[in-house]
């Protein structure tokens, strides 16, 4: 076989193209075969040839062919430079010891690449991850994954050592916890029941609760079993921050306020914070009496700009045969009852919105039934409004179609409450503070939405509870570095800029292993951009092993 190669060049446009030419004689081929391949534009001043732009992926396998490793690097020494910055590092040596790089690495790839744990292994072949830990060539198949979730999972004490350190790097204590559910298809050997799921699907789940620092930043977590309640999850976890954070406030959202909660929390020396639900007798009394005094100026405060009419309320809790239970001060044992503060709080701005809120979905409810007819009328029109049944109600007539209407009486309840809400805190805490811990108390939630949307965490991968917990560290790790870009991210200028497109951007900058040496891509000016936001700084130079050996 024989093959001639010529340089031929096309003008197009007023530019020169150069082509490769090839011609081959095939034996079993009466002519020769011709192969034609693009080299690049002339330079009209040089006469060189300018060579083509390959794309990453064709860069790397050209290299790859040559016998060079090519390797995400951008992405990881920023990932590296946020787990530096939390000491994530440093506190998984003293919690697990040396197993805590096979750790920080696979927590690494999570927060990079957020996959099913037994795809680790393909994050780690195509960045830089094991040479930044210091892993050497430690590999992760899926079997040493599966067994280093189970001993991690059994290692409750190392956990509740990290939880302990990560408690005391607080820089003020307070700290917000909530729950939510992870769904099933497993049994989970009995962890897994059906209860609240609070995404909405008909699944058997398992609860998380989880505890950030004020920033949203994850702190600490617990497994629990799907049917087991709110109130008991906080149980267990303010006698673990008691001894984890002694002095320490937990700031919690509606749900934990029943007057047991409450009580249990103050015996235990724990301060505490958060919105009540209004549905106790002395709640609703508290609400109905304030109503016609929110305009009155002197119930005026002012928090980060924005004006609330408060006003302040000292209450008991008082413990008999049905439990513990609210009092006010004009009830019967008040003088010996445990006391908690409770702010009674309008805000003016929040009642417009909520009544624009309200109104629109209902009037979208009912100009989508009003005049429908329904086989079964009461079945349906439950079914169809949901929670705004509680606003509407229709008349039937004899054909079966409806009029749908508002409940007099419950609108006028929504709009004498409209703007309204209650605060419970520990006695010796101030409005400011209350104030300042209810606008962090989303953030937790936040944690939770990067965890289920950003980080793979909708399904449970296993049916093992022990396995369950080793993966959820995993994920805990990487949910911390996550959301501490998220938080720098949102504080940055730099225009449409999130989480995701900044690690795939930084992706762009690689590292070349030639065999004795690292060479590194050019990075571009976004890649500039987030360097300088992270505050990451790229070293001269990468010693290589080989060189250092």
């Amino acid at each position: 076989m024989c093959n001639t190669m010529t340089i031929r060049y096309e003008v197009r446009n007023g530019k020169r193209y150069a082509y490769k030419c090839t011609s081959k004689r095939m034996p079993d081929k009466p002519y020769p075969v011709s192969q034609k391949e693009y080299l690049g534009v002339v330079d009209e001043d040089t006469g060189n040839i300018i060579p083509k732009k390959v794309s990453s992926d064709e860069q790397k396998f050209m290299l790859k062919d040559k016998g060079f490793s090519v390797k995400d690097y951008g992405n990881v020494i920023t990932v590296a430079k946020v787990v530096d910055d939390l000491h994530i590092g440093e506190d998984l040596s003293n919690s697990f010891g040396s197993s805590s790089l096979a750790m920080n690495a696979m927590a690494m790839a999570q927060a990079m690449n957020p996959t099913a744990l037994m795809d680790t292994q393909i994050t780690m072949d195509n960045s830089f991850i094991r040479e930044t830990v210091g892993l050497g060539d430690m590999t992760f198949p899926s079997q040493r994954i599966s067994e280093m979730v189970r001993i991690i999972g059994e290692a409750t004490g190392c956990m509740d050592d990290l939880f302990s350190l990560r408690a005391k790097r607080s820089a003020d204590g307070m700290f917000l916890y909530d729950i939510t559910s992870q769904s099933t298809y497993s049994d989970m050997n009995g962890w897994a029941e059906f209860g609240h799921n609070r995404d909405g699907e008909k699944l058997k789940q398992m609860n998380i609760g989880l505890v950030t620092d004020r920033e949203g930043i994850p702190v600490a977590f617990d497994i629990f079993p799907g049917s087991i309640s709110d109130t008991t999850t906080l149980k267990r976890f303010s006698d673990d921050m008691r001894r984890r954070c002694p002095g320490c406030v937990l700031v919690m959202d509606r749900g934990f306020e029943n007057a047991g909660n409450v009580r249990r929390l103050t015996d235990d020396g724990i301060e505490f914070i958060m919105p009540c639900n209004i549905n106790t007798k002395t709640m609703k009394t508290l609400l109905t009496d304030f109503s016609s005094d929110v305009t009155r100026p002197e119930y005026d405060k002012r928090h980060n700009g924005h004006v609330y009419s408060v006003k302040e309320h000292t209450l008991g809790i008082v413990e008999d045969d049905g439990g513990c239970r609210y009092i006010s001060h004009v009830d019967e044992g008040f003088e010996g009852s445990v006391k908690v503060k409770v702010f009674v709080c309008f805000d003016s701005k929040k009642r417009s919105d909520d009544e624009q809120e309200l109104k629109n979905a209902l009037i979208d409810k009912i100009n989508e039934l009003d005049g429908k007819r329904f086989r079964d009328p009461a079945k349906q029109f439950a079914d169809a409004t949901g929670w705004m049944s509680k606003y509407l109600e229709y008349e039937a007539n004899d054909d079966g179609t409806i009029h749908v209407v508002h409940k007099a009486n419950a609108m006028a309840f929504f709009r004498n409450r409209a703007g309204m809400f209650i605060m419970i805190s520990s006695s010796d805490i101030d409005w400011e503070t209350v104030m300042t811990s209810y606008d962090a108390r989303d953030n937790v939630e936040k944690a939770f939405d990067v965890y289920k949307n950003e980080l793979d965490g909708k399904r449970g991968r296993t049916g093992d509870p022990i396995r369950a917990r080793g993966r959820f560290f995993i994920k805990f790790i990487a949910l911390m570095i996550r959301v501490r870009m998220q938080n720098i991210i949102a504080r940055s200028k730099i225009r449409e800029l999130t989480v995701e497109n900044a690690l795939m951007t930084l992706g762009t900058y690689k590292i070349i292993d030639s065999g004795d040496r690292y060479v590194r891509t050019e990075r571009s000016k976004r890649v500039r951009e987030i360097f300088g936001l992270f505050g990451v700084e790229d070293p001269e130079e990468i010693p290589h092993p080989k060189l250092r050996g």
